[in-house]
């Protein structure tokens, strides 16, 4: 009895230690093909699914540019301030007056004629006439200067509007390519973890290992699967601020978004082994940068910026305005002509000419110019504040952008095949009993996490070239 007992033992361990032999080769194996294929950027461009030109992207962005809500009100903004130039330099309209003047209320006896009326007193007329508002010479042109430098205006933020909606789209859509690759990576790590407590069972199972071996493996799979129902969480609210953009349904799908080639050439090149850095110093730059120098970027967003375009064309309608509020004290001309029809009496016509007079000048019209020329002043002041921003906007997006470039570049250069490599190493000596299960699963949940934050510094290099394009106002990539 005793006897049989053993051998059930013995086999039931074989078969254990068999099974645990199997799932440690499929671990080892599935780690050199990471390491070969997923961790190594000298293919980058065609292993990591990040390099292929989206036609999609560009899909996307023409959508949003044809039927965005933000788009198309500040496009409808544009006819109407192209609409206000003509009536800003029109003649005000003219005034037509019909009436009847001098009727008596009361009849009047008729002169040398007691007790008769005559058929209609002399004074009597009936009366039609016309007037018009003539502006003094020079406020309608400045009125007019002041409504085309407003459309330029509107134009502008009309640039704005569409720079950062494309801006808004390319963020949410490299957001999705990075938590479709987040969630690849955790059904990956799953996979190996299902491997990892198949080992643990079977050395639990052999009587090699222990209870906690298991449990830390179950665990650490229950981990991910919380992890991974908060990437699916965050795809689903990226998604919907996408397709709001493009003005369609919020569950409506994007397939397989991938960042475009020239910035993946960009964030880094394509052999690890050329990467170079700027210094042997600790926090050096990764060197040959694809942006042009920071004084140069800064020119160009000065000069490009719809931003800085509007605050320009609101400057000069200013100041047409103040040229305005001093013409303000020179009156314009009411200048009206009247024809008379009278009953036994000649017809008459009269001409009249009315000038206010500016008795309240200094309460009234000083007080407008100098209310513009402060306006005028404050706007100035604006600009010059806008443009400091804008510079340093540039300079913080472009530290970013070579803060991403070098930690791309140490990813791919050492962290990610160490990481890898460890990995491996780590389920090699777990198999002949040289290190404990713990430094297996912490090695490969640090394997992940490095593969997992090379995809959110791609996205985020992409992100923030497409906010540094934004403030500058066109592809400024070498």
């Amino acid at each position: 009895m005793d006897f049989n007992l053993k051998k059930k033992f013995m086999a039931r361990t074989k078969i254990s230690r068999v099974g645990a032999c199997f799932a440690l080769g499929r671990l080892v194996r599935l780690n050199a093909i990471i390491l070969a294929t997923l961790f190594v950027p000298a293919n980058h461009a065609g292993a990591q699914g990040v390099s292929a030109d989206s036609p999609s992207l560009e899909a996307l962005l023409a959508r949003a540019d044809s039927v965005n809500p933000s788009i198309q009100a500040a496009r409808d903004r544009v006819i109407a301030a192209r609409a206000r130039i003509g009536p800003a330099a029109t003649w005000p309209d003219p005034m037509l007056m019909a009436g009847i003047q001098n009727l008596p209320l009361s009849s009047s006896p008729a002169a040398g004629h007691a007790g008769e009326t005559a058929p209609g007193d002399p004074m009597t007329m009936k009366m039609v006439g016309i007037s018009q508002t003539i502006p003094y010479p020079g406020k309608l042109a400045l009125r007019r200067q002041s409504a085309e430098y407003e459309a330029r205006a509107v134009a502008a933020d009309l640039d704005a509007a569409r720079l950062e909606v494309e801006r808004n789209v390319r963020s949410q859509y490299f957001e999705l390519f990075y938590l479709d690759k987040a969630i690849e990576i955790a059904e990956r790590n799953r996979g190996v973890l299902a491997d990892v407590i198949q080992v643990t069972e079977a050395h639990y199972a052999a009587g090699t290992g222990g209870q906690q071996d298991v449990l830390k493996a179950r665990v650490d799979a229950a981990r991910l699967g919380e992890t991974t129902s908060a990437l699916l969480e965050q795809k689903r609210s990226a998604l919907a601020e996408l397709n709001a953009l493009l003005d369609r349904e919020s569950t409506t799908p994007v397939t397989s978004p991938a960042i475009p080639q020239r910035i993946v050439s960009a964030a880094i090149q394509s052999d690890p082994s050329q990467v170079r850095f700027t210094s042997q110093s600790l926090g050096a730059r990764v060197a040959d940068s694809p942006l042009p120098p920071l004084a140069d970027l800064q020119d160009l967003a000065v000069k490009q910026s719809p931003l800085l375009r509007d605050s320009e064309a609101r400057l000069e309608a200013q100041a047409a305005r103040v040229s305005l509020a001093r013409k303000e004290s020179r009156p314009d001309f009411d200048l009206s002509l009247q024809y008379g029809q009278r009953n036994y009496r000649p017809d008459m016509i009269s001409a009249q000419l009315s000038v206010p007079i500016p008795l309240h000048r200094g309460s009234r019209q000083q007080q407008q110019v100098a209310e513009a020329r402060s306006e005028f002043s404050a706007m100035e002041s604006d600009r010059r504040a806008q443009i400091n921003s804008i510079r340093a906007q540039v300079a913080r997006l472009v530290s970013d952008i070579e803060r991403e470039r070098t930690e791309l570049a140490l990813y791919a250069k050492a962290i990610l095949p160490q990481g890898a490599a460890a990995a491996t190493a780590s389920l090699a000596s777990y198999q002949s009993g040289k290190t404990n299960l713990l430094t297996v699963l912490d090695n490969q949940n640090t394997l992940f996490t490095y593969q997992t934050a090379y995809y959110r510094a791609v996205a985020d290099f992409a992100k923030s070239l497409a906010e540094l394009e934004q403030v500058v106002g066109g592809e400024i990539l070498r």
